[in-house]
């Protein structure tokens, strides 16, 4: 019989619903085992959310006590992101398996002390870019593998989405360049870790941000320009300030294809268009499209699933260096 696999959530905030009901939905294979969080109101909230759950949770305040518990195979980091990096090298130590939200870290030495500690204890290390695995993304990431789009021309991403002055409020740490970052780093990076999935390695950027709209230390709206490695241009426009939570969009325009997917996150295709038929890609193209509740999509899921196939199956740790990618480009825009 395989072994359930004991996740552990760090940090019981806005974006852990999400992983907990990704876990909840992989039962008997996942079960959440412990929750963490400095907050006494964030654990009475995972310990209202959860206590039906098979097996009950232990709840900590402290992590070094969490990281005691031998039961615990895998580290959900959702805390703040200018901590993802330091709690990650700490379960890395403790040897457990990490899983951590966006970006690794604000900053790329603390990211890359992330990898190189998952490296040196030989557990593996799960960013979190759950865009890749949207039954939309991986329908356009197929039509790209088998060339419909010819040479492709450009790539165009757009977010207007809506982050109140109380979201920002809301927390110390929201908005601060050392625990957060702005529209880039916090919202944009999944969009931009899309295009490269889309259109491959960047190499020249330039950019244009701003503080516009509300009260915080970095930016709540810019426009970034890419030129791609295989010669297409890129446009990444990102912005907070959305009357409401409108559009998370991604455009590609080639030669003989240009195919629209938006929605709120990525998760309906707006146009597919092609100047050759392909009545599979086709067929399915008209059935990709998916409800979500948040901005967030639904790849959280098949990201978990994901996890537990490479855990299941033994595959040795990888080297997760290219996913620090997303995080150098977008402190090049900063830069």
């Amino acid at each position: 019989m395989m072994k359930t696999v004991n996740f552990a959530i760090l940090g019981y905030g806005r974006v852990a619903p999400t992983h907990r009901d990704a876990i909840l939905s992989l039962a008997p294979e996942a079960r959440i085992a412990a929750v963490c969080d400095r907050d006494p109101a964030a654990l009475d909230a995972a310990e209202s959310d959860l206590q039906t759950t098979k097996g009950g949770v232990n709840l900590y305040s402290d992590l070094n006590d969490l990281l005691a518990n031998p039961d615990i195979d895998v580290v959900s980091v959702c805390t703040p992101s200018g901590l993802h990096a330091e709690y990650g090298i700490a379960a890395a130590r403790a040897g457990k398996h990490v899983l951590v939200e966006k970006p690794m870290d604000v900053t790329l030495p603390a990211a890359e002390a992330l990898v190189q500690a998952c490296a040196e204890n030989q557990v593996h290390l799960f960013p979190v870019y759950q865009n890749r695995l949207n039954s939309t993304i991986r329908l356009l990431k197929a039509a790209v593998d088998k060339g419909r789009f010819g040479k492709i021309f450009a790539i165009n991403s757009t977010v207007i989405w809506r982050r109140t002055q109380d979201y920002y409020d809301s927390a110390p740490w929201r908005g601060t360049r050392a625990m957060d970052g702005g529209a880039f780093m916090n919202q944009g990076i999944h969009f931009l870790d899309a295009m490269r999935h889309i259109g491959g390695e960047i190499t020249d950027v330039q950019s244009t941000l701003a503080t516009l709209g509300r009260s915080i230390e970095c930016e709540d709206t810019g426009s970034a320009l890419f030129r791609f490695k295989s010669g297409a241009l890129g446009n990444l426009f990102v912005t907070m300030l959305g009357f409401n939570d409108r559009e998370g969009s991604l455009t590609v325009i080639g030669e003989k294809g240009q195919v629209k997917i938006g929605g709120v996150a990525l998760n309906t295709i707006e146009e597919w268009s092609f100047a050759e038929p392909d009545p599979g890609q086709d067929a399915l193209a008209r059935d990709s499209d998916y409800h979500t509740a948040s901005v967030y999509g639904n790849g959280h899921k098949a990201f978990y699933r994901q996890t537990l196939d490479t855990l299941q199956s033994g595959t040795p740790p990888v080297d997760a260096t290219p996913e620090l990618d997303s995080l150098k480009i977008l402190l090049k825009l900063y830069a």
